[in-house]
């Protein structure tokens, strides 16, 4: 797994399902405080509504991901791989666990829309992945260089070469290749 081993991730992804419930369940329940409450009372009203009715929400919230982080965990430890279809049969379960108190058919329809649910995440997560991999490799275009010419040899302010004389004469274009003494050069 990506992040943390399984027992610490069960809490963190609840801690961290409890956190987004209850800030948009904050965020929903003020909305609805505000709209029910009657003119003159909509901020306190909004603001009692989300008191009371937040954190229910983020208790809902944090055992889905409970739930779902610990079926998710057993079902690596199960298959012995991590892939898609974990997350997938994950939801699944979590879907049908939530809705087992009202029966059968309402468990078999949690259960049904959890997979599909995940499913598409995980489909998207694939294309966005396999589309972000494959935008790369297009983006960057086989580039060649040349090899960049030779600096031109130092010059004085006359334009005459100058730094050190060649010292074989092979380089001045001699046949022997006998070297130059530095008092044969005048």
């Amino acid at each position: 797994m990506e992040g943390q081993p399984c027992p610490y991730k069960i809490l963190d992804d609840m801690g961290g399902a409890f956190a987004m419930g209850l800030c948009g369940g904050g965020v929903w329940h003020f909305g609805r405080g505000w709209m029910n409450a009657p003119r003159g009372y909509r901020f306190s009203g909004a603001l009692t509504n989300v008191r009371l009715r937040a954190p229910a929400t983020g208790g809902a919230f944090a055992m889905w991901g409970f739930s779902f982080c610990s079926f998710d965990c057993t079902f690596i430890h199960l298959r012995r791989k991590e892939d898609p279809w974990n997350a997938i049969m994950a939801g699944a379960c979590t879907g049908g666990l939530l809705a087992a108190r009202a029966g059968r058919r309402p468990m078999i329809t949690g259960a049904s829309v959890g997979a599909i649910l995940l499913g598409l995440i995980e489909g998207a997560s694939l294309m966005v992945q396999r589309f972000m991999s494959q935008g790369n490799k297009a983006i960057m275009p086989q580039i060649t260089h040349k090899a960049a010419p030779p600096p031109p040899p130092p010059t004085n302010v006359y334009g005459i070469p100058t730094g050190e004389p060649a010292r074989l004469s092979h380089e001045l274009g001699f046949d022997d290749y006998t070297e130059l003494e530095a008092e044969d050069r005048f």
